[in-house]
């Protein structure tokens, strides 16, 4: 959708950003600060890289068969770090200021170790970011059907949590814990199949889903 819709008329493209901005900009500055930028300048430079990509219309370039969304904004990413640290440096050398030390920046990005550790950080925000994105769907269709209350209080369980609280669940809503518990397990099953389908959003049609989704809990569970 984000491919698609980056190079169609206004209201798609705005679309397409908030879609971009929901999943990518949290991975993004996630990844920045790893690479050893603190928190004010991360958010500038984060801020500056979302400019570059609108201003020059990267979404639209960014080809769904050459790999993924994440791959592709990573690539770019990397490059805008290191154009930044090139115009800090010319700042400091045309008597400006360096507003951040880019030596740790250059050192994570030339270490193969320490860049794929970022890129690690940025995948488990990313697989974070779609396990939200997936419970606010189930919450929002919850409430529509008036069981919302029901997944407030199951929430905590719907992605693998403890049900020793299951019993003051039970209480609470008067039902008995067999009840509950069957709540919990219709809950779940609807969690895993909007999972899979926000997971196969992010890829082509011929792609595994199911792989993907192993990779997506191997991530998480690092």
């Amino acid at each position: 959708m984000i491919h698609s819709a980056a190079a169609a008329e206004d209201g798609e493209r705005q679309r397409a950003w908030e879609e971009f901005d929901h999943l990518y900009r949290g991975p993004l500055l996630v990844f920045i600060r790893r690479c050893g930028c603190p928190g004010d300048r991360a958010e500038d430079l984060l801020q500056s890289f979302l400019s570059v990509v609108a201003e020059r219309n990267w979404l639209a370039e960014a080809d769904p068969e050459r790999g993924k969304m994440r791959t592709f904004l990573l690539t770019r990413l990397k490059r805008h770090l290191n154009d930044a640290r090139k115009h800090d440096q010319a700042l400091k050398r045309g008597g400006g200021t360096e507003s951040v030390d880019f030596d740790e920046v250059s050192a994570v990005l030339a270490d193969p170790g320490s860049e794929r550790k970022a890129e690690s950080e940025f995948d488990r925000a990313w697989a974070k970011a779609i396990l939200d994105r997936t419970l606010r769907s189930l919450e929002e269709s919850s409430e529509a059907r008036g069981t919302g209350e029901v997944f407030r209080l199951l929430k905590g369980q719907i992605t693998g949590g403890s049900e020793e609280k299951l019993g003051a669940v039970a209480a609470t809503l008067q039902q008995s814990e067999g009840a509950v518990r069957m709540r919990l397990q219709r809950l779940r099953e609807e969690f895993r199949k909007r999972l899979r389908a926000e997971v196969a959003e992010t890829l082509l049609p011929d792609e595994d889903v199911s792989e993907e989704m192993r990779y997506l809990a191997q991530v998480l569970s690092e």
